[in-house]
């Protein structure tokens, strides 16, 4: 009966996983990130390209202003993300503008005004992926102007499991700096892994350093093949604990906390809701029970590809309203326009 119940599960969320149309896709992985993780077999289905996200902000009883700021996530014809850039404030100063006098017939009717405008200066942080033939992250490449990357490079063991992590400094000695090749590369960290299956639904994952010492312990929990429920997580040298719990409903996450002492006890949750359409409808984040963040998502009814969000920061008193723009490998070419 058990087994019954099991193989259920596993054919009513892969049955959930081949129909889903949302593209965002919220994961025990991705729920704390900054980064978006996304539905690949979203993405392979409508043959998607590139996703840009026009970003304006809002503060409350102002105006809307845009300050250039955009998202870009590129996809490889297998559907992964190859390529992650967006921009990013260094400064804001404000600066002094004056208007023309306006003078009809050789009589001033409106004199020259002086107003100031904030001006920002920008920097864009690039982040690209390299895949192995059975789509495991080879190496991960970050940079921004300062034109240093920081490199990780990944090894993985028969079983798919991240077997070591080697993070490196590295130069691109391509004249083209469009094109990376490999100049100087200065080793900042080795980390390596190792696995113990504890019982059917837990796992051990030992982490150590250059040193090659034990420096953290993992355990995950699963309630099956799919899901993660719970990631433990200890500091063999210090008294630092994490922890992660997460929820499913209908194959979906719905809820993610997080519980951590390493700047103070300080509690994260992310709770997600879906419409009837299984499609991302809300998404709300807590910080130490009390709300920071909400953000609602927009699906359009043509294409079934999300047109738009927007999250509302309570503690700032802002919003945010981004539109996703589509670029496909094959067109239709309705969806090239940004709708």
């Amino acid at each position: 009966m058990a087994l019954k119940k099991y193989v259920y599960s596993v054919f009513a969320c892969l049955c959930w996983w081949l129909t889903s149309a949302q593209v965002l896709l919220p994961t025990y992985e991705t729920a704390f990130e900054k980064q978006h993780a996304f539905h690949s077999a979203v993405i392979k289905k409508h043959g998607i390209k590139r996703i840009t996200f026009d970003i304006i902000d809002k503060k409350d009883f102002e105006i809307a202003v845009d300050k250039n700021l955009t998202e870009v996530y590129e996809f490889n014809d297998s559907a992964l993300l190859s390529r992650y850039y967006y921009t990013d404030i260094v400064s804001a100063f404000e600066k002094e503008y004056f208007t023309k006098p306006v003078y009809r017939r050789h009589r001033l009717i409106k004199p020259a005004t002086r107003y100031t405008k904030t001006e920002y200066t920008f920097d864009t942080v690039s982040v690209s992926y390299l895949y192995d033939a059975q789509k495991k992250i080879l190496v991960k490449r970050i940079t921004d102007r300062s034109g240093i990357y920081q490199s990780y490079y990944y090894t993985y063991n028969q079983q798919g499991q991240l077997l070591r992590e080697n993070r490196i400094r590295e130069t691109n000695g391509s004249s083209d700096k469009s094109l990376f090749t490999v100049g100087n590369q200065v080793v900042i960290s080795t980390d390596s892994f190792q696995f113990q299956l504890l019982n059917a639904t837990q796992t051990k994952q030992l982490f150590y350093n250059n040193e090659n010492r034990v420096y953290k312990e993992r355990i995950l929990i699963k309630e099956d093949s799919l899901h993660i429920t719970e990631i433990r997580e200890n500091y063999v040298a210090a008294w630092l604990i994490q922890k992660h719990v997460f929820t499913y409903q209908n194959g979906k996450l719905i809820r993610a906390v997080f519980t951590g002492n390493a700047n103070g006890e300080v509690t994260m949750v992310r709770e997600y809701t879906y419409d009837t359409q299984d499609e991302l409808l809300t998404e709300k984040r807590f910080k130490n029970g009390v709300q920071t963040h909400e953000m609602s998502y927009i699906t359009d009814s043509s294409s079934q590809l999300l047109s738009s969000f927007i999250s509302r920061d309570l503690v700032a008193k802002t919003i945010r309203i981004v539109k996703l723009k589509y670029d496909f490998w094959h067109l239709p070419q309705e969806f090239n326009t940004g709708k």
